[in-house]
């Protein structure tokens, strides 16, 4: 064999095994990022959320989308089929930014046109910067560009963990996957010791910033809101914006307490509501003082954190256009609520066994 005999072979050799690898990767597709899987169910979970979130906007079939942080991992999709009509997927980040939301929903309507979206708005987040994802994100998968998938391909993770859990998933689908990814509702466990776990209750009165009769955002939650949310409203007419403020439990206000933010928390909030409010597209939805939920901490894992039956709740009185907030008047009166019952707690030194509204 002659010395270009012998490179020839070689290069076609080369070339052969990163064509298979491609093939390979391509072909079982672990995060569905160019085909939705139909002969296993794929590795999607909690911890695989940045990944998988990608093939999910990019492959499934769907015409509405349900945005947030881990306060949405526990909605129903064939429940909200059901009530508000057409196909919905999730696509939570887990404790992301305003700005990983706003990377969900570019996908999302570059690749399909979105009827409805379902956004759970925390306020706490929204100090974020606005140009900085929480949870970084692996932009590769992200794009429209081939060639940078190489980090998907040629991925150790992705050749040792997750293409082996797809071939022993193989003929394994799971039926119900859109409802069941991302659910933790059964992982945990609920109530007082749990809600309470990591919140010292004292009598103690802690200073508080005056509340504003009309708030005015942060800088920060102003760039938020002007940047990854309003150009999506404003974009797309067509599309329901439903947006909801999720139903922290007591416990958790009286942290921000504590900390002296509880006013700041419920000034920001208001002033979002002002600046969504004007979009004929937009509905908004108040939990935050829905107060036989939040003083009930059988209903939480932790401060802040609730179980699917406050979802599945949600949902049903969103799709009867229950606790709607029409004015910053109406959030006013919920936040006055919420601010009550953290004097409750105040006056009593620790967790009442009752409150009154």
């Amino acid at each position: 064999m002659s010395r270009k005999q012998w490179v020839a072979l070689s290069l076609s050799m080369l070339l052969g095994a990163i064509a298979l690898i491609i093939g390979v990767v391509a072909a079982i597709d672990p995060f569905e990022i160019y085909h939705q899987a139909t002969a296993f169910t794929p590795p999607i979970t909690n911890g695989t959320q940045i990944y998988s979130n990608a093939g999910i906007a990019k492959s499934y079939a769907y015409d509405s989308i349900v945005i947030g942080s881990s306060m949405t991992e526990n909605f129903t999709p064939s429940q909200l089929d059901s009530l508000f009509g057409g196909q919905f997927v999730k696509l939570p980040i887990n404790a992301g930014s305003p700005y990983n939301h706003k990377q969900m929903m570019d996908m999302a309507f570059a690749t399909h046109d979105v009827r409805r979206v379902l956004y759970g708005i925390d306020v706490e987040l929204y100090t974020y910067f606005y140009l900085t994802p929480k949870c970084e994100m692996p932009d590769y998968l992200y794009d429209d560009k081939l060639f940078n998938d190489v980090r998907y391909w040629f991925n150790q993770s992705v050749w040792l963990r997750y293409i082996p859990r797809c071939l022993a998933a193989w003929g394994k689908r799971d039926p119900d996957l859109r409802d069941t990814m991302y659910t933790w509702g059964d992982l945990y466990p609920y109530g007082r010791e749990a809600a309470l776990a990591d919140t010292t209750i004292t009598g103690e009165i802690f200073e508080q910033e005056p509340a504003q009769d009309d708030p005015q955002m942060s800088q920060q939650t102003m760039l938020n809101v002007t940047n990854n949310v309003l150009p999506f409203i404003q974009a797309h007419p067509d599309t329901e914006f439903l947006f909801f403020f999720p139903p922290y439990s007591l416990a958790m206000w009286y942290g921000f307490y504590r900390s002296g933010t509880l006013n700041d928390h419920l000034n920001q909030k208001e002033a979002i509501v002002k600046a969504l409010l004007p979009y004929d597209n937009v509905k908004i939805y108040d939990f935050q003082a829905q107060t036989d939920w939040i003083t009930d901490l059988d209903n939480y894992i932790d401060a802040s954190h609730y179980g699917p039956w406050i979802n599945a709740a949600m949902a049903e009185a969103i799709s009867r256009d229950e606790h709607r907030v029409t004015d910053v008047a109406s959030a006013q009166a919920n936040d006055a609520v919420i601010r009550a019952g953290v004097m409750q707690i105040v006056s009593a030194g620790t967790w009442p066994d009752s409150f009154t509204f």
